[in-house]
């Protein structure tokens, strides 16, 4: 039988399959979910060094993810009037509409490729992440 931290690695490489997957479906990769989430729970204007900082990513990787975006008409991209260096990208009513309907497909993928997770489990799983 496999060590536990194998388990645990392939258990999260089996939902990242199922959430790549599942967002390919809605034509956005777990990157570009990512941003729509992040825009999604702000009150907007966010600059782009911050939402990269926040999904744990470059500012360079983001930029074709967030040109992507910007073409479909998921986010808007505005100069900051007091620092015309700082890029603000906000979500639009369509990547809202985007990210929610996305979201709920991905729920509904892993939720169909993994077991109910024990409290236990959960608490396990959070503080392992805690300590990363």
């Amino acid at each position: 039988m496999p060590a536990d931290h194998v388990l645990l690695v392939r258990a999260g490489q089996a939902a990242g399959r199922a959430h790549q997957q599942a967002a390919a479906e809605h034509g956005l990769t777990s990157t570009a979910m990512g941003v729509l989430d992040e825009l999604s729970r702000g009150n907007g204007g966010t600059s782009h060094r911050e939402l990269a900082a926040r999904l744990g990513i470059t500012p360079a990787t983001l930029t074709p993810v967030v040109d992507a975006l910007a073409g479909s008409g998921d986010l808007t991209r505005e100069r900051d009037p007091s620092d015309r260096r700082v890029v603000r990208l906000s979500i639009t009513a369509r990547g809202r509409e985007r990210i929610a309907v996305a979201a709920e497909a991905v729920e509904l993928a892993v939720r169909a490729r993994t077991p109910l997770m024990p409290p236990m489990v959960r608490e396990y799983l959070l503080a392992v992440l805690e300590e990363g």
